[in-house]
């Protein structure tokens, strides 16, 4: 029986999991917070990848690296947002995905990863197909804890953002000034996938569905993803 069944730390509306105030390093699967005024200098020879949704929690990060250490950064970035993706996870979660949002400024995490930690996180990102590796450039963002940048590497679902009347649904759990949409938290999107989806079940009917069955999954997904909005912005390179 799959863990998220029984892990209630674990289960879907808990998504993206307990998130930081401040940037912290992961050594073997705990984490440690890093002070203000620390500056990171072991960061040579990592990619900074974007953390929009659970990997920006040492939770999710300690189940998929429980051995090694990583950085992860706080930054503040500027013109985008982190909102639904239009698909249901393994574990049941209605998971994130970045979008353009002129204006706004999202707080997300950046987490250093070494060739090796990269490779293991592309099995755990793109191997569904779900995602694709992209660099972003021409950003602004403030960084905590460490040199500025003006690009990052992430994972942009490849299938679009959920949206509602039309526009993409910001993650009511990711902290945003001067946001342009209405965010919604995990529960009220799951609530909302439900009644357009199997209006018939129970929330937790509806959730253990499409963590057990992958066929109900890929069908509810399919239907979710009819409200698609596509990711746009001029500086973006697909890596992988």
């Amino acid at each position: 029986m799959p863990e998220q069944l029984n892990d209630p730390d674990y289960c879907a509306t808990r998504y993206p999991y307990q998130v930081p105030e401040r940037s912290y390093v992961m050594d073997d699967s705990a984490h440690v917070v890093v002070d203000h005024d620390d500056h990171l200098a072991d960061l040579a020879g990592r990619r900074p990848v974007l953390a929009v949704g659970s990997n920006m929690s040492p939770q999710q990060l300690g189940r998929k690296f429980p051995l090694g250490s990583i950085p992860v950064t706080r930054v503040h970035l500027h013109d985008f947002d982190t909102v639904f993706s239009t698909h249901f996870t393994s574990y049941g979660a209605i998971p994130a995905t970045l979008f353009h949002s002129p204006g706004t400024v999202v707080t997300l995490f950046i987490n250093w990863l070494n060739a090796e930690q990269e490779e293991h996180m592309h099995g755990t990102e793109i191997a569904s197909e779900n995602y694709q590796f992209s660099r972003l450039n021409s950003l602004t963002m403030d960084i905590e804890n460490a040199p500025a940048l003006d690009h990052v590497y992430l994972y942009l679902s490849s299938r679009g953002a959920l949206s509602i009347d039309g526009n993409p649904v910001p993650m009511l759990e990711a902290s945003a000034r001067n946001r342009r949409w209405q965010a919604m938290g995990q529960d009220d999107i799951q609530a909302h996938a439900r009644t357009e989806l199997a209006p018939e079940h129970t929330h937790d009917d509806f959730v253990r569905e499409n963590i057990m069955d992958d066929e109900i999954r890929r069908t509810r997904t399919d239907r979710l993803h009819q409200s698609a909005v596509p990711f746009e912005y001029e500086f973006t390179e697909r890596v992988r």
